[in-house]
């Protein structure tokens, strides 16, 4: 069993978003009924975290028994969409006081300056924002009219400017990746410029969204003008990754996530990808969630989550910035290329990111499946 884990990826509320994404995963998800019936594309629903609701009660637990399971320093919370919660933000703050990098993933139209003023405050916090293009037709896939997409980025603007760190997460569909290169530059001359990952759409319905092969020359024209906007990449050899995936049309290379990141959900479900949601390996609110946490790394599905070359279908139809953790067990990036990104930065992250390479390359990593 791995007894030490970088991270938590906890997903609340999945089904409710005020966005309707076109490629939405959890519209793509059959990991429960809910996803199933496609609910993310409904009207979203109103939920509160307080003491003696529901996430009041469930939020805690969950993320309790992770940290005193797997001693995980990172947290990132995620949704559907975290502040359509009322009372997120108390939260969000018990949370900060107990990891060492809380990591708060939004589309932005509901944070608020006054959101944005505490969690600066708190100096742990990273917002991983979502947005596609800063024009609507790059981002059209995402958001309906260009008025929506003009009150969005003007929340992003002011979250950019807040002088919190910020990594934007851009999907690159058939709208998006022609406007890559002009949306890095966007971003490269704000004041306080992010970290910018484009990384392909994907899901069972990705091919409705995909870039097409023609559209690949805006990437390499990223990578051409990569000095010019350096500030705002991730590490260069991310560009060999996505290239190699775009042309070959699929995952050729391996992935390390699931020994080092686990995904919970708000209703105590877990599973061992933060990337794909695959199978429930049990909840953490009923009385044998420890048997569960003991599975972690020992089922059989490790076994193809972590083998040298994806074997499952999802996997081979996967590429996300998370794979900058496992371009690092591969000794494609250095520690510090990886940890250039506001995510890794914290010493305490940096070094368990190091032991858990160590102990992997020694094969004492805990992972008893997929070494």
């Amino acid at each position: 069993m791995i007894d030490t884990l970088l991270g938590n990826d906890l997903v609340i509320n999945e089904d409710s978003c005020n966005l309707s994404c076109t490629y939405c995963l959890t519209g793509q998800s059959n990991l429960k009924q809910s996803h199933h019936a496609q609910l993310i594309f409904g009207p979203p629903t109103r939920d509160r975290y307080a003491e003696g609701s529901l996430l009041g009660r469930r939020l805690p637990l969950i993320a309790g028994r992770i940290d005193d399971t797997f001693r995980a320093p990172m947290l990132k919370v995620t949704g559907g969409e975290i502040f359509l919660v009322a009372g997120i933000m108390d939260y969000l703050r018990e949370q900060a006081a107990r990891h060492e990098v809380l990591i708060v993933q939004t589309n932005g139209v509901l944070v608020r300056e006054e959101h944005l003023a505490e969690l600066r405050g708190w100096k742990n916090v990273v917002l991983q924002v979502s947005l596609d293009s800063h024009l609507f037709t790059g981002n059209s896939h995402r958001v309906q009219t260009e008025s929506l997409h003009g009150k969005v980025l003007r929340r992003i603007e002011t979250i950019l400017d807040s002088g919190l760190p910020v990594e934007i997460y851009g999907v690159l569909n058939d709208r998006s990746a022609p406007e890559a290169p002009a949306f890095a530059r966007w971003l490269a001359d704000r004041e306080r410029p992010p970290t910018f990952f484009p990384f392909p759409v994907r899901g069972p319905d990705s091919e409705r969204f995909a870039m097409r092969p023609d559209q690949i020359v805006h990437i390499e024209e990223l990578v051409d003008r990569y000095d010019e906007l350096a500030a705002v990449l991730p590490p260069r050899p991310y560009f060999d990754r996505l290239l190699s995936f775009l042309r070959e049309g699929e995952r050729t290379f391996r992935c390390h996530l699931p020994r080092l990141v686990i995904s919970t959900f708000s209703d105590g479900m877990v599973t061992p990808c933060p990337n794909i949601w695959f199978s429930n390996m049990g909840n953490l609110l009923e009385d044998d969630h420890s048997e569960s946490l003991r599975r972690v790394g020992e089922t059989g599905l490790y076994t193809a989550l972590l083998a040298e070359r994806p074997r499952l279908n999802a996997c081979k139809g996967c590429f996300t910035p998370w794979d900058t953790l496992s371009m690092y067990f591969e000794d494609e990036i250095t520690l510090d290329e990886l940890c250039q990104a506001p995510t890794y930065a914290p010493p305490v992250i940096r070094e368990l990111i190091a032991e858990r390479k160590r102990l992997y390359k020694e094969g004492r990593d805990g992972v008893s499946c997929g070494g």
